[in-house]
């Protein structure tokens, strides 16, 4: 744990312990799953592939860029999602893309990439920026010393922006996304056995909890499926008027399962990344005093445009640099579904497959001082020299977040607004801890006091 009372120390970001050997069975059942970081012990850092065995199960961690090539891109039809990943999910998701694998995760993929990509998010940034400036006139407004939770006001504003996307201006969509922003709620011992769903109260509990929203993404479906509807082209119409080249389509139940899907990320991912660069911009004032000429040189106190977002590059370099150091998602799990190669190392069918961000975006081998903070990593001249797969915040390959271009969107809307009128202090004496499994958190949140500019 990490506090931040000694201000004249050399700035270096919070992270956990690493334990300096790997932990045992006991050690490891005794963290109850709750924070994967702490799993990660020093020799992870310092070797690009690693094997262990737990309980004569064989699991390699992959941090080699060509290893996670291989896994991610390659060959990814071999690497399927690890049943710790799914089993908390999927009796809520059905047929969504984070349970479905094989020809029915790659028709879904198909139907549904052009209802995010980058083009379809564009028409969006004016209405984020308005709620953006909503905040920032009311952290403007607060008494001076204040102290509030940066993360709480955040997750506002991401829930309001995204529920505009899902849904325009209908608000009973915002409900669904609190809830399922943080669905199923914590993991259970039930979670990790090899239990059928029959056998797990919770996957029932789980399975009614999803079907509840099913009337409210029905009545909005139905609505934007009629002939007389006048509403724009959310995302709830996009998915429902999806066509593939041949006419295929989402049937409703399939509409309901990746809109659920798409609600349990779409906060989340934002959310993290743009919680922690305000920590990060705190504790180093040259970078935020780089940020602040350059959104004083091109944007000169206007709101930003779609445009300006591509001329803003040293604010991309700050999230990147803020997303290396605490990826949104801090480990990926994938299973062996048939004997492979990675690395010149031969995997097994059935072994476990760990691509953990935390662990490649901290290694070593891949970076120079890697537990500092410094945006420079992601100028374009060092961007060009290293590989693409030593940098992966929201994953790479076909499997890659489907909507990341939104996420990414909505952290510059966010920081070019808020950084142009407001700097965040942090409370001294305030514990920043990491915490991680399916997102990664600061576990005590992250208090601030608001100055003008």
């Amino acid at each position: 744990m990490t506090t931040l009372d000694d201000r004249n120390a050399v700035p270096a970001p919070a992270m956990p312990r690493r334990p300096p050997r790997p932990l045992s069975l006991v050690q490891i059942l005794r963290t109850r799953g709750a924070n994967s970081l702490s799993l990660c012990d020093e020799v992870l850092f310092e070797e690009l592939l690693v094997e262990r065995r737990l309980l004569g199960h064989r699991l390699f961690v992959v941090s080699d860029p060509d290893g996670v090539r291989r896994v991610l891109v390659d060959n990814f039809e071999n690497y399927r999602r690890h049943f710790l990943m799914r089993r908390p999910i999927a009796p809520g998701l059905g047929s969504g893309m984070l349970i479905a694998d094989g020809a029915l995760w790659r028709r879904h993929r198909r139907l549904i990439n052009p209802a995010l990509d980058h083009r379809a998010t564009l028409p969006d940034v004016p209405m984020i920026v308005e709620c953006t400036e909503k905040l920032a006139d009311h952290l403007a407004a607060l008494p001076d010393g204040e102290a509030i939770d940066i993360g709480n006001l955040l997750s506002m504003l991401v829930t309001i922006t995204v529920g505009r996307v899902f849904a325009g201006d209908d608000s009973a969509i915002q409900p669904m996304l609190e809830r399922m922003a943080k669905f199923p709620g914590r993991r259970r011992i039930s979670d990790f056995l090899p239990l059928p769903d029959g056998l797990r109260p919770r996957a029932h509990r789980i399975r009614a909890e999803a079907r509840s929203w099913y009337p409210l993404i029905d009545r909005l479906v139905g609505e934007r499926l009629r002939p007389d509807y006048a509403g724009g082209r959310d995302l709830l119409w996009r998915l429902a008027h999806a066509r593939t080249a041949d006419g295929d389509s989402l049937s409703r139940q399939e509409v309901r399962d990746e809109a659920l899907t798409l609600a349990l990320g779409g906060v989340e991912t934002t959310l993290r990344p743009m919680t922690w660069v305000w920590y990060l911009l705190s504790l180093h004032p040259a970078a935020e005093a780089r940020l602040h000429a350059e959104l004083d040189d091109v944007l000169g106190g206007c709101a930003p445009t779609a445009d300006d977002l591509r001329r803003l590059g040293f604010l991309r370099q700050v999230l990147d640099e803020t997303m290396r150091l605490y990826p949104p998602v801090p480990v990926m799990l994938r299973t062996a579904a048939a004997d492979d190669v990675v690395c010149g190392r031969p995997i097994a069918k059935h072994s476990t497959i760990v691509v953990a961000p935390w662990i490649i975006h901290r290694h070593r081998q891949l970076w120079d001082d890697p537990d500092r903070f410094e945006p420079g990593r992601f100028a374009p001249e060092r961007t060009a020299s290293r590989s693409r797969f030593a940098y992966l915040p929201f994953a790479l390959g076909p499997r890659a977040c489907i909507a990341a271009p939104l996420a990414m969107m909505q952290l510059q809307v966010a920081v070019a607004v808020l950084a142009q009128r407001l700097r965040f202090r942090p409370v001294e004496g305030h514990p920043i801890q990491p915490v991680g499994w399916t997102t990664l958190r600061p576990q005590h949140g992250i208090r601030v006091t608001v100055e003008r500019r």
